[in-house]
């Protein structure tokens, strides 16, 4: 499928269960990662803000969630009770710029997110670029279901991090995804992308086996790509959001920054990478 400049602006609003969302993961070989997303529900009235943080010098994640923002009054720009936060896309399928001024929490334990996100109070800040690396990392359809519609599309992350009192410079891969429609939460799906020395790669959701530790959290996981791709997943940081559907359905998603180990048969042989995993499980 064909994407236009036009694609990367906000489209006509489906139902009340309707949902449009821009995300951007990013991660480093030294253990940072973030993701930033904006979701918006038009015939709700409503907007959600995520930012997830990881960072080697804190001890858990600094999660920023509001899920009572209002919607952008202009451009994709959100304002709430100790948040701003703006996407821009200065040029379609080339380069995004992510600000954030906001108060978020460290959270001592990634299932915290799920009992109320109760930590210790930090201040945070975004200025960051998203640009394509190269023009082989075209927009490429989403996988997600004939009721959810979209594209995601790799490229470098670069910028400054702030939280409290550092200030991170970032140089990361990134893999930005942009998608409207009816999500639907009443059934489990797996999805992971990964960045090694042979490029870029994101996995849909394919047979995985994950390993859980004592509340259920994932840890890792082994996914067969197919018969001759199989990546292991190794969780170095873990958050946790509540969600409910449009039906009442509720469910846990769970997303974590990864370390993988790539086996290729033939040519490709062992490789490692870095990126994101992301399990979705009915509650």
């Amino acid at each position: 499928m064909t994407f236009g400049a036009a694609d990367e602006r906000a489209h006509t609003a489906g139902s009340g269960s309707w949902w449009e969302t821009w995300h951007l993961d990013a991660a480093t070989d030294d253990g940072v990662g973030i993701s930033v997303r904006l979701a918006c529900a038009p015939a709700l009235g409503v907007a959600w803000w995520w930012t997830h943080l990881f960072l080697p010098d804190f001890a858990g994640p600094v999660v920023v969630r509001d899920h009572e923002v209002g919607l952008p009054r202009q451009g994709l720009e959100v304002r709430a009770d100790g948040l701003w936060g703006e996407l821009i896309c200065e040029t379609p399928f080339e380069h995004w710029t992510y600000g954030l001024e906001a108060f978020g929490v460290r959270l001592d334990d990634p299932a915290d997110s799920s009992r109320g996100e109760i930590g210790e109070r930090v201040a945070v800040g975004l200025d960051l670029e998203w640009e394509i690396s190269d023009p082989s990392d075209e927009a490429h359809e989403y996988p997600a279901g004939a009721e959810l519609h979209g594209y995601e599309q790799f490229g470098r992350v670069h910028g400054e991090i702030l939280v409290d009192r550092s200030t991170i410079e970032l140089d990361a891969v990134g893999l930005r995804s942009h998608t409207w429609g009816t999500p639907r939460y009443d059934s489990a799906a797996r999805s992971a992308w990964f960045h090694s020395a042979s490029g870029s790669e994101s996995i849909p959701d394919v047979p995985t086996t994950t390993r859980r530790r004592a509340d259920g959290l994932p840890v890792g996981a082994h996914n067969v790509v197919n018969d001759q791709l199989a990546v292991d997943a190794e969780v170095v940081g873990l958050v946790t959001i509540p969600l409910v559907g449009p039906n009442g359905e509720a469910a846990v998603l769970a997303r974590g920054l990864c370390r993988y180990a790539i086996e290729e048969r033939g040519v490709g042989g062992s490789r490692r990478g870095i990126g994101w995993s992301t399990w979705l499980d009915p509650a």
